[in-house]
């Protein structure tokens, strides 16, 4: 019970401070399914997790290193669903983990290019996101993060105090429409597609974000 009311405390907090300042808004919520998935965004900036956070309707898991873990801070993140990874952590101890929370039942937080855009154009989309929905099979919602690069990349020291925000979440991609293929082939298959509904929604943002989102 507690936990649950520390995290939804943190959330509002947050959403109020993001709705105050950075005149957040969301687009999507209709793309956004019930049950296990991963949440994949692209990523620019420390403010990504948080704003993800407040986005979504309900509550997400997310990992972090295990050296944030070691005071008061540790115990405060862990109550809002955070998971330690150790830094020397082998993909394969990450993807156990984060099978083992999507046989749960929950959403986690990936980012699938492993680390924060220099550019504010998207990279690479790692495959083993593929490897992570075949084994659990559960679905991958695409999801785009506007404006934080702006107000805090990873060249700032510090924040802007003002900016504009947007997440918007896309269709989901569901591993059924892979399932009967080679686990290669999809895993590369579900890689790109993520990567090019990536740059849909960013496409349909920067447009005038008119009607549902791709």
């Amino acid at each position: 019970m507690f936990h649950k009311l520390f995290y939804f405390t943190v959330i509002y907090f947050f959403r109020l401070i993001f709705k105050v300042f950075y005149r957040l808004k969301v687009y999507g919520k209709n793309h956004y399914l019930s049950g296990s998935a991963i949440i994949a965004p692209n990523h620019v900036s420390f403010l990504d997790p948080p704003i993800i956070a407040i986005s979504c309707p309900g509550e997400i898991h997310f990992l972090a290193r295990q050296t944030l873990f070691k005071s008061f801070f540790g115990k405060a993140i862990s109550a809002l669903n955070t998971h330690p990874v150790q830094k020397e952590a082998t993909n394969l101890k990450v993807m156990k983990l984060v099978h083992q929370l999507l046989k749960a039942g929950h959403k986690v937080l990936l980012f699938p290019e492993g680390t924060r855009s220099r550019d504010n154009q998207l990279q690479e989309i790692k495959p083993g996101i593929g490897m992570l929905i075949s084994k659990s099979e559960c679905a991958i919602i695409p999801t785009y993060i506007h404006g934080t690069y702006e107000i805090w990349s990873r060249n700032r020291k510090l924040p802007k105090f003002f900016g504009k925000t947007a997440v918007v979440f896309g269709t989901p991609i569901l591993w059924e429409d892979y399932a009967d293929m080679d686990k290669k082939e999809a895993q590369e298959l579900i890689a790109q597609r993520l990567s090019h509904s990536l740059k849909e929604l960013r496409k349909w943002y920067e447009e005038g974000a008119h009607g549902i989102p791709p």
